[in-house]
């Protein structure tokens, strides 16, 4: 089971890709490419409301400085770059600090891209479940009519879902302006391939 092509995939997809992207984003050396761009807060303001994307932010906020400014973890990782030397290193601690200031900007936006997802969380939820359930139902139905599902669609589903799962990881680090609407889109998509998942879970005699 562990090393299955499935399992790989999961690999890949939530745990590889996300800690590429950390590791090669911020070697961009445009810093506003880092912002939290106007265009992406008005689209958070439009969907979910002016009051609640205020509130997110602030949450945002309060989470990242809970988490990694009053634990040290942003001190800690400056401490070696600031440190003074008495030999030359031709520029390599100036680009380290810049690489981690951009990391940490990074970190920071994945933090507000995940508290603005979270609205979309229970309405997701609910969807989900009921879809799920009507996928079964349609499942029972076909197989009481001895009907039969090309287990190359449940394959395909599974891996829809994986792949969902595995964009939305990704998309909180992407260096570019995610626009609220894809969070709705990322929900149907999910709804969907959970329905194929359960409507071609083990049909057929």
């Amino acid at each position: 089971m562990a090393s299955s092509r499935f399992v790989s995939h999961v690999r890949v997809w939530l745990l590889v890709s996300p800690l590429m992207l950390c590791a090669l984003v911020p070697f961009i050396q445009n810093d506003a490419a880092f912002e939290v761009s106007d265009a992406e807060q008005a689209s958070v303001s439009d969907w979910i409301g002016p009051a609640s994307a205020r509130e997110a932010a602030s949450l945002a906020n309060a989470r990242f400085d809970r988490w990694f400014v009053k634990s040290g973890a942003l001190q800690a990782s400056f401490a070696g770059s600031d440190a003074d030397t008495a030999l030359p290193d031709a520029g390599a601690s100036e680009f380290g600090r810049g690489w981690m200031r951009r990391f940490w900007l990074t970190v920071y936006r994945a933090v507000y891209r995940a508290t603005v997802a979270h609205h979309w969380l229970l309405g997701g939820f609910i969807l989900f479940a009921a879809l799920l359930n009507d996928g079964a139902v349609s499942r029972k139905i076909r197989a009481a009519g001895a009907g039969f599902a090309n287990p190359v669609t449940f394959h395909v589903a599974a891996h829809g879902l994986l792949l969902c799962c595995g964009l939305g990881a990704t998309a909180l680090l992407l260096p570019v302006s995610l626009l609220a609407h894809w969070w709705t889109l990322a929900v149907c998509l999910v709804g969907l391939f959970s329905w194929r998942l359960a409507a071609s879970f083990h049909v057929g005699k």
